[in-house]
């Protein structure tokens, strides 16, 4: 039977990575499986917390990748929440956070729109940066080692060899769509499947062809993700509360996109959604 992961969150009222359980009641207390608040706030780097995900290491067991658009990118381990890497960029706006096997840690910028590569814990300085307008979500694709971006209107796949910072990157294909791209996720139990999101919609690109198929036309729908059971999350912007790009609703549809649940956080301003696992699919 397919397996259903908690759901974690980046939730910018309390600056915090929160996990829950997806069946509970997130307005309680029991329904958070896992947590971590980030060391500043509003004036610091750390301000706004905007991305998250787990991934496995041999160096440093499950860690956990944690992006914040004031500025500051960070990879923390899982069981201590001990940060052992991070960066300081005030002059990037981080929306995204990858990291690929081997050692190599990505950041996607909206500003000034570009990708940095570090050569992860021991160098806080980029071994290569590329342009990307409006960068705002990376995925690495271990079943095509390549590396998915996604910014204005184009989603870019790049073809990656060696490690460390010795890695070589380079553009093996582009697909075009008319509005800023935003958000970039597999589709679990799919490996030549990915959704990504922009302005106007949501769609499912077969990363065989780079075709791809409009699922949901909500505009301004900052992640979508989905459970190897099928189920999807969505995180979209309410316009409403001290920030419009956020809101305190989690959006869950059945395998064919219709609507079959929400959760709900009072105050929370959730601005990404993903699996609470390091499986890439």
């Amino acid at each position: 039977m397919p397996k259903t992961y908690p759901i974690a969150t980046t939730e910018q009222t309390t600056n915090d990575v929160i996990v829950f359980d997806q069946e509970g009641d997130w307005a309680e207390a029991a329904s958070v499986v896992w947590r971590w608040s980030a060391p500043g706030g509003s004036g610091t780097p750390w301000y706004n917390l905007s991305d998250v995900r787990l991934r496995s290491t041999k160096a440093y067991g499950t860690v956990v990748l944690v992006a914040a658009s004031g500025g500051r990118t960070a990879m923390l381990r899982k069981s201590t929440r001990q940060i052992v890497w991070q960066v300081s960029t005030p002059e990037d706006n981080p929306h995204a956070i990858e990291r690929l096997p081997g050692g190599v840690i990505v950041t996607a910028s909206t500003k000034p729109g570009r990708l940095r590569f570090y050569a992860d814990s021991t160098h806080t300085k980029p071994f290569r940066t590329i342009s990307l307008p409006l960068a705002h979500g990376v995925l690495y694709d271990p079943a095509r080692t390549a590396l998915w971006a996604i910014g204005d209107k184009e989603l870019i796949r790049y073809s990656l060899s060696g490690k460390g910072s010795g890695t070589k990157i380079a553009v093996h294909s582009r697909v075009s769509f008319k509005g800023t791209g935003h958000d970039l996720q597999p589709v679990y139990g799919e490996p030549d499947a990915l959704w990504f999101t922009d302005t106007y919609g949501v769609y499912r690109l077969d990363a065989t062809t780079n075709t791809y198929e409009e699922v949901d036309g909500t505009n301004h729908v900052k992640a979508y993700i989905s459970q190897p059971t099928g189920i999807r999350a969505r995180a979209t912007a309410d316009y409403a509360g001290p920030r419009d790009w956020g809101g305190p609703t989690i959006d869950f549809f059945d395998a064919d996109g219709k609507k079959a649940f929400s959760r709900t956080r009072p105050g929370a301003e959730f601005y990404k959604v993903r699996l609470w696992t390091p499986d890439f699919h």
